[in-house]
């Protein structure tokens, strides 16, 4: 068995099967055998920025890294590849911002709602903004909460990535 990754784990490419400017996460703040917390922030290069804002939908790809970033924190330390996987689909979506500014730095929350044995899970996700320019705060919600969803993930047990 591989020594466990510790905390914060902030080189986080090889967790994922992505790379470059496709790794949307910054770092890994906190995991354990169901959950995870991590850090992201909206630069000016994200991939997924349009017109010079990140829409709040998009924030599922970063919760979906999220799940991802679990199953290569549980992979490493088994000594196991990193696996491809599929976000399907979502329930229970709420958005509560249309979009998310550039220079806002957010917090995601990941917690396994179940996963069976052939690579089918849920997981009920959070994306929060925890600093944002202060000309901006007034667009976002008070609480902090951007999303709130369960991502419905597949992941086949016997496939090997190719970085994308």
């Amino acid at each position: 068995m591989n020594t466990p990754l510790t905390c914060p784990i902030t080189d986080i490419a090889p967790l994922l099967p992505h790379s470059g400017r496709m790794v949307l996460l910054d770092s890994i703040t906190d995991y354990g055998e169901h959950h995870l917390t991590a850090t992201a922030s909206v630069g000016e290069n994200h991939i997924l920025l349009q017109n010079g804002r990140l829409p709040c939908m998009l924030g599922m790809e970063i919760m979906a890294q999220g799940i991802a970033a679990l199953t290569g924190c549980h992979s490493i330390n088994a000594g196991r590849p990193i696996r491809l996987g599929f976000l399907l689909g979502t329930r229970k979506l709420n958005l509560f911002a249309d979009s998310i500014p550039l220079h806002t730095r957010l917090s995601v929350r990941v917690q396994e709602s179940m996963m069976d044995n052939t690579g089918f899970g849920v997981f009920d996700c959070s994306l929060h903004w925890t600093d944002a320019p202060d000309n901006q705060r007034h667009l976002l919600p008070a609480n902090g909460l951007l999303i709130q969803a369960a991502l419905n993930v597949y992941s086949p047990q016997n496939e090997t990535p190719k970085p994308v």
